[in-house]
């Protein structure tokens, strides 16, 4: 697999452990606390984004529902926490 971007949250270690665990060679993590966030791209290698709807504003979401529709990249919102990613172990999976 190749990688999966994390939106939201200031740290994310064990998470970022547990999204390797299952198989995804990169994380990239955007935090949403910056205005310049908003304007965040998804990384050509993505298969995945991890949207912590905790730590997000409204204009982030929207902006990166959109570009995950043109790039046809599955979009996951959930709290953070590793229990959160066990929950969707089919979509992640």
């Amino acid at each position: 697999m190749a990688g999966v971007l994390v939106i939201g949250g200031d740290r994310v270690g064990a998470i970022e452990n547990r999204l390797q665990e299952k198989g995804f060679r990169h994380v990239y993590h955007v935090s949403g606390r910056k205005k310049s966030d908003v304007k965040a791209m998804i990384p050509s290698d993505t298969e995945l984004i991890l949207v912590f709807i905790n730590f997000v504003n409204h204009n982030l979401c929207k902006n990166i529902k959109k570009l995950a529709k043109q790039k046809q990249v599955p979009i996951v919102f959930c709290r953070r926490s590793c229990d959160a990613i066990d929950l969707y172990e089919p979509v992640i999976s």
